[in-house]
């Protein structure tokens, strides 16, 4: 069996188009709900780790074994860090 050439694989994958979807899905998500948490800060703080978090995602969704556990991981951590912050400033926003 031989291996794929740069541009076969650019072909199989789709490039980075799905990688930019789901960054922008997750940014979009994350500026949302940090929006009702924590205003114009909690919407910006909530694009920025949605849209990491969707990146993540997006890698784990093409990546197989232990690449895609890892990338998995990563999302979910990021998207746990932008709940815990979106607690934190609904709770302590008067403080």
């Amino acid at each position: 069996m031989r291996e794929l050439t740069y541009e076969e694989m650019e072909q199989v994958d789709g490039g980075l188009a799905p990688l930019a979807y789901t960054a922008v899905a997750g940014g979009v998500y994350g500026a949302y709900s940090g929006y009702n948490s924590g205003g114009i800060p909690g919407a910006i703080g909530g694009f920025a780790l949605g849209s990491v978090s969707g990146f993540f995602g997006g890698i784990a969704a093409v990546t197989t074994g232990v690449a895609r556990v890892m990338f998995g991981a990563y999302s979910f951590g990021t998207y746990a860090l932008n709940d815990a912050a979106n607690d934190h400033y609904r709770n302590n926003r008067g403080s």
